[in-house]
């Protein structure tokens, strides 16, 4: 298989989750298992994983709230979550986010706009949604 690093933000992978009790967090969460470069691979291993998991709780061995999951993180996805964390908390504290767009790309989910000095408007990300009307 091609197991690779879940965290290697150079690379596009797929990867493996676990939704179980986290003992080190105290909390239910998804837990990586394992990531894959090849959609085929990452589908197999998902499937021999979940044949696992379903026979434990089958067995009374595990939670039935248990469940296995997976997900496509692109290549640079945890560089644009932390962006978009350092860009909330800059609004959050009243400081403009703009200067710190320059160090990368925004989640997909995320825009941002606003008005400069002078007035005209700008954004990040998508266009800003017309406001209703009243």
């Amino acid at each position: 298989m091609s197991a690779v690093d879940p965290y290697d933000d150079s690379l596009r992978r797929w990867v493996l989750e676990h939704y179980r009790f986290d003992p080190r967090r105290r909390q239910r969460r998804n837990v990586v298992v394992a990531a894959y470069d090849d959609q085929r691979e990452f589908e197999s291993a998902m499937k021999d994983y979940d044949i696992g998991i379903r026979a434990e709780i089958e067995a009374g061995e595990r939670d039935s709230q248990e469940r296995v999951s997976g997900v496509l993180w692109d290549q640079g996805h945890h560089a644009a979550q932390a962006l978009g964390r350092l860009v909330r908390d800059a609004v959050r504290h009243g400081v403009g986010p703009r200067p710190f767009l320059a160090g990368g790309r925004l989640p997909p989910n995320v825009a941002l706009f606003g008005w400069d000095d002078d007035g005209d408007p700008w954004t990040v990300g998508g266009d800003p949604q017309t406001p209703p009307a009243h």
